[in-house]
């Protein structure tokens, strides 16, 4: 809820505070711009998977984001879903040479991270995905280290092999 700030007057002319008090900490990430771009999907995209790549950056531990996520992170997101419908089910699928793991945060703050999806170095999330704009992050496992990598995104149940690694640097 919005507090309302009081204004009072002085010699006839009303003064009205600069700013409205803080409600809580500021989040960092919450307006990040993206290292690589947006990828603007809509429900029954074609081609399916779509597939994207980049270099990943151990900037900043993943656990900034969230308590569970592990790994280390680039300072801003590397991709940016926007989506102009939402998904009940969409699958974002992590491939790299390297062992790489996601960190998904949504547009209502909610975040979903995974790193080795059984048993493989591929991390996978699952899930549903509300209209608006979600912030991805590719991690590497130590601070410093990078890791090229394609993501695949997908409306149906698919196998790694439908997104191609990257080529080798």
């Amino acid at each position: 809820m919005l507090g309302l700030a009081a204004c009072t007057e002085k010699d006839g002319v009303p003064e009205v505070p600069a700013e409205l008090p803080a409600t809580g900490p500021a989040d960092p990430y919450s307006d990040s711009p993206s290292r690589f771009g947006v990828v603007h999907l809509h429900a029954g995209f074609n081609p399916d998977p779509r597939v994207i790549e980049g270099t990943a950056l151990g900037e900043v531990p993943a656990r900034s984001i969230h308590r569970r996520c592990t790994g280390w992170i680039g300072e801003i997101p590397d991709y940016v879903l926007a989506t102009d419908t939402a998904f009940l089910r969409l699958h974002v699928l992590g491939r790299s040479r390297e062992d790489v793991s996601l960190v998904v945060r949504k547009p209502d703050g909610s975040v979903v991270c995974n790193d080795d999806r059984n048993g493989t170095r591929d991390p996978m999330v699952r899930s549903d995905f509300p209209i608006g704009s979600t912030q991805i992050w590719v991690g590497v496992p130590r601070e410093g280290a990078t890791a090229l990598y394609r993501i695949g995104f997908s409306e149906v149940r698919w196998r790694s092999s439908v997104v191609p690694l990257p080529d080798p640097y």
